[in-house]
């Protein structure tokens, strides 16, 4: 089956450009100019990534964003006119999976779809080395489910984390008290895909650890190294 990808946004131009393009790389496009119609296709049918311009007429795109998140771990790419720092950081902190500036390469774009569609879907790679199975990784009263890709807690509450806040998890809790550094978590979530500064990094692991520590600002398991990165630890069983 095709995959199914939601373009939202109110540039006509560039949205038919897309549905154009996207299409002859054999995915099926739904686009859409407002978050009213975005929404509206959403309750229509299931996709599979949805590309969202941040400037949208009628709702800010990191709000839509972090709405989608409160029900959804629908990968998604902002699009923005804006190259600034502190707009990735917020994109980021909303929960958005990328971030592309315009004007972009189109090819760039459908490499960076690829590249999260890689790392949502189950079976994805860290490093090179494919994870199949049932590998279970227990840390205090989450239970990490490898190839489900879920992170839940004793009563069967999801932590709802999005596909690359569980990439970075993963890649921290397979190697407990192993010190990363940001450029190798980089490494291991973006492939070198993308030009990312070591705020993105940090960006990730403050929204990670809002959803799995008790206390965010004195965490027990995705630890700083400072001037070095960070660290997991606080496994207590697992396979």
């Amino acid at each position: 089956m095709s995959t199914r990808i939601l373009v939202v946004d109110d540039d006509a131009q560039l949205a038919s450009f897309l549905d154009r393009y996207l299409r002859k790389q054999d995915f099926k496009v739904v686009t859409a100019g407002s978050a009213a119609a975005m929404k509206l296709a959403l309750a229509r049918q299931d996709f599979d990534l949805c590309v969202l311009d941040i400037g949208l007429p009628d709702c800010d795109g990191f709000e839509l964003t972090q709405e989608l998140r409160r029900s959804s771990q629908l990968p998604i790419i902002l699009l923005t006119a804006r190259d600034e720092v502190y707009d990735r950081i917020i994109g980021l902190e909303v929960g958005a999976d990328d971030y592309v500036t315009k004007p972009f390469e189109p090819r760039e774009l459908v490499a960076r779809i690829k590249s999260v569609l890689r790392r949502y879907h189950s079976g994805s790679t860290i490093n090179g080395s494919e994870v199949t199975g049932s590998g279970i990784i227990r840390f205090g009263k989450w239970l990490m489910n490898i190839s489900a890709r879920t992170v839940v807690d004793g009563a069967g509450a999801d932590a709802h984390l999005t596909s690359t806040e569980f990439d970075l998890l993963r890649t921290l809790a397979e190697r407990p008290n192993i010190v990363f550094s940001r450029n190798q978590l980089l490494d291991r979530l973006k492939g070198n895909a993308q030009a990312v500064t070591d705020r993105t990094i940090d960006a990730h692991v403050a929204r990670l650890r809002r959803k799995i520590e008790d206390d965010p600002s004195d965490p027990i398991y995705v630890k700083t190294v400072h001037g070095i990165g960070y660290v997991f630890s606080g496994i207590s069983g697992g396979s």
